[in-house]
């Protein structure tokens, strides 16, 4: 599972945005070629090394044939295995992410939340992370270093 197999990796889509797939299932494998539009389309099985060239080649032609936003929605809720590779700045905002909590303002900064999370001992962000220097005096005091050297 290291992006070798054709159907588990990451492609770009016509807008040049990258996306992932991970169908190791065969059902999954199955679902994700029927939204794909390769359902009976001749290809090699899939797990036939001989023909994961063959395989790549259209998953490559298929997903450079529509934007991230049209395969997002043929492919999201459904059981393909799918999801947008996105940033930091769009990861916040996107709706599977925002339904689950994964992100968390502190002191006006958007940041990962705690991971995990457990249900009888919550845990949180107490406080934002210090500025640049903030401790740096307590810090090498600490350490036995005098201020100036």
């Amino acid at each position: 599972l290291d992006g070798g197999a054709p159907w588990y990796g990451v492609y770009l889509t016509a807008d040049d945005k990258p996306v992932s797939v991970a169908a190791i299932e065969a059902k999954f494998y199955e679902e994700l070629l029927q939204k794909m539009g390769l359902a009976g389309a001749g290809l090699p099985p899939q797990n036939d090394r001989s023909g994961w060239p063959i395989l790549r080649k259209a998953f490559t032609e298929t997903f450079r044939s529509k934007t991230l936003a049209e395969w997002c929605a043929i492919l999201e809720g459904s059981d393909a295995c799918f999801a947008p590779v996105l940033t930091m700045g769009e990861a916040p905002s996107h709706p599977h992410m925002a339904a689950r909590g994964t992100f968390v303002t502190v002191d006006g900064v958007v940041q990962p939340g705690p991971a995990p999370r457990f249900s009888r001992t919550p845990s949180g962000i107490r406080h934002s992370q210090p500025a640049s220097g903030q401790h740096g005096d307590e810090i090498l005091r600490d350490w036995g270093v005098r201020a100036g050297g």
